[in-house]
């Protein structure tokens, strides 16, 4: 299992990250603690994939790292979430990403 040195943000410090990310959703109408560290593989539901896609368009790796699990982001990029991800270029990388973290053969033409 990879095991990466990444400091996890505390609380205060996600609630800053996702109230500038959803400024647009009112916070008593998700909980945000349960949507970053819940350890489902099922993800279907239409509104968490919105959530989930605009966390990977908005924040970098880095930050998608100390946000979520590793394990939340791997279910993630093996969703129905990534079919939706625009540019194509961005999608793209996500999946290289995904190859990457699931061990598998990287082809590197395309």
């Amino acid at each position: 299992m990879m095991k990466l040195g990444m400091k996890q943000l505390s609380k205060l410090e996600k609630e800053k990250i996702l109230s500038r990310l959803f400024w647009d959703i009112h916070e008593s109408r998700i909980d945000f603690d349960k949507l970053l560290d819940e350890k489902t593989e099922d993800i279907e539901w239409m509104a968490m994939q919105h959530i989930y896609r605009r966390l990977l368009v908005s924040c970098d790796w880095y930050t998608l790292l100390k946000l979520m699990p590793l394990s939340k982001i791997k279910a993630i990029l093996n969703s129905p979430v990534l079919d939706r991800l625009y540019p194509k270029d961005l999608k793209h990388r996500f999946i290289y990403a995904r190859d990457v973290l699931s061990g598998q053969d990287i082809s590197f033409s395309g």
